[in-house]
């Protein structure tokens, strides 16, 4: 009967250790800024490239799906792969300064990934003159 007892006894304890373990909460991202200045640009200055780093804050990997803007004077690299938890990536932005109109130059950067915080917002800005 001891027998019997104990071994429901340690049944009990490897059952309510399991039910106790954390379970993953998911990926999320946190980005080195959310506003990128650019500053005063000329329409015939060169491209503009800004690497942007990125880590994953979660606890399972992280994967950017998309990255959208909002105008065809900027386009988005990013990394495909996995970034796993603690780890770094990177958005490639390039900025073409002569298809930007003339003027303050605010555009927003759509960021998609399997993060549990959702949609990120990044703001490129800048002047732009003739």
């Amino acid at each position: 009967m001891r027998r019997v007892i104990s071994l429901i006894a340690a049944a009990m304890v490897i059952f309510g250790e399991a039910l106790w373990a954390q379970s993953p909460e998911g990926a999320d991202i946190a980005f080195q800024t959310k506003v990128i200045d650019l500053g005063t640009l000329w329409q015939d200055d060169d491209k503009q490239v800004v690497r942007l780093q990125y880590t994953n804050t979660g606890d399972v990997p992280l994967v950017v799906t998309e990255v959208r803007t909002s105008c065809s004077c900027t386009t988005v690299r990013h990394d495909r792969g996995k970034v796993m938890p603690g780890e770094r990536g990177v958005l490639n932005i390039t900025m073409d300064p002569s298809k930007a109109p003339e003027g303050s130059f605010y555009r927003v950067l759509q960021v998609y990934s399997t993060a549990k915080s959702g949609v990120h917002h990044i703001t490129l800005k800048a002047e732009i003159k003739k």
